[in-house]
This record gives C-alpha cells, sequence and structure tokens, in this order.
C-alpha cells in the first residue's frame, strides 16, 4: 500500500480518538452538577455543553469508518470481518451522536438507538479485534501489535459486560448494582477502546516508511 495511505490511515486514527476522548472529557469537567464517577456519558450529552459530546462522537465515527477502510489495504491479507467490524463501530459512534438516550427509562426510537449504536458498536469493536490480531500475526511488522489487540478486545468486552450487567440501566438509574460507578466503568471502556486507535494510528505515523524495491 502506498505509504501516503498509511499515514492517511494513522491520522484517521489518532484523530479521530482525540475527538472522543476530548469532547467526552471536557463536557464531563464543565458540566454543572455533573459527576464522571456516577453518571453515564450520555448524561453529560444531555446538558448545555453536550454538543462537545455530540461532535466528538461524530468526528470519531466518521473518522473510524475512513481509519476501517484504509486499514483493510494496510494489514497483511486476509477476511475483512475485523474492519468491517471497526466499520459497524464507526457507524454505532455515529448513531450514539445522532440521538440522544432518554432520562429514565428507553422509551422513545431515538433513545433506543443511541443504545444500540454505544452498546452494538462496542460489541462490534471487542469481536472485531480478534479477528484483526489474526491478520497481523501473518506479518512480522506487525506481530508485536497482536498481543495488545488481544488483550484490549478481552478487556473491552469484559467492561462492557461488566457495564451493561450491573451499571446504570438509563440515565439517572440509581437502582443498578453499581449504579455508584456507573460513569466511571463506562469511561474505562471508552478510554480502553480508543487509546487502541492512538496506538495503532502512532505506530502508523512513525514506522519507517516502505522502500520500493528496485526493479
Amino acid at each position: 500500500m502506498p505509504n501516503s495511505y498509511v499515514r492517511a490511515a494513522g491520522i484517521a486514527s489518532v484523530l479521530g480518538a482525540a475527538f472522543v476522548l476530548l469532547g467526552i472529557g471536557i463536557a464531563g469537567v464543565v458540566t454543572p452538577d455533573y459527576s464522571a464517577i456516577r453518571d453515564v456519558i450520555s448524561g453529560s450529552q444531555l446538558g448545555p455543553y453536550g454538543s462537545l459530546v455530540t461532535l466528538g462522537l461524530t468526528g470519531g465515527g466518521s473518522l473510524t469508518v475512513v481509519f476501517a477502510s484504509l486499514l483493510q489495504r494496510t494489514l497483511p491479507p486476509g477476511n475483512v470481518i475485523g474492519p468491517g467490524l471497526l466499520v459497524v463501530r464507526g457507524f454505532g459512534t455515529l448513531l450514539a451522536a445522532a440521538f440522544l438516550a432518554d432520562v429514565g427509562p428507553v422509551r422513545t426510537a431515538g433513545g433506543y438507538l443511541h443504545v444500540i449504536g454505544f452498546v452494538g458498536g462496542s460489541l462490534a469493536f471487542g469481536i472485531g479485534l480478534f479477528f484483526l490480531a489474526g491478520r497481523m500475526r501473518l506479518d512480522e511488522a506487525w506481530q508485536t501489535l497482536a498481543p495488545y489487540t488481544v488483550a484490549t478486545a478481552l478487556a473491552s468486552l469484559a467492561i462492557l459486560g461488566l457495564f451493561v450487567g450491573l451499571g446504570p440501566r438509563y440515565v439517572g438509574d440509581t437502582t443498578a448494582p453499581l449504579s455508584a460507578i456507573g460513569g466511571l466503568i463506562q469511561r474505562l471502556l471508552t478510554l480502553t477502546t480508543w487509546t487502541w486507535h492512538l496506538v495503532i494510528g502512532a505506530w502508523l505515523l512513525l514506522r519507517p516508511a516502505a522502500v520500493p524495491a528496485e526493479a
């Protein structure tokens, strides 16, 4: 693949993660009466600075689709399941950006689409990384990233399961077993998944350029 495409993949991955983490992080700090430990991210998106979350998710989702398309061409040859599930993750992020969560139990179509975007996108990401790691093992240049990719997949799915099983079921839920730290669990999941994008993107940008073979 041309080095310009590799660089574009790296830029898309890093910028996408930066948009999401900055948008969520800043909104969580400046939103009045908001606790990043207790309250889920969707709560800050409903607040006066929710546009920061929406813009961050929109940028991250869009660039994830771009990154996945370029990654398909950058990785060693193999099946398209891994990059395809990254595309699903990107569109899931866009769904979470486009549709706001309901306050209280989910009852509207938009609220359901918001939940589907977050949960479905996170699930697609975790499963997709196993397939990406399988392709990484086929090339010596990528092999060192395969264990980290598998570890991220396991961690993200475990945290997602913890959040879905024991965390808040909706914005304002105080009855779930881990509702007091629901925001912290969700942010740990967010940090785990988008840090992978930062690492892979930085590696793509910093690795030596391929030297064309002489005729």
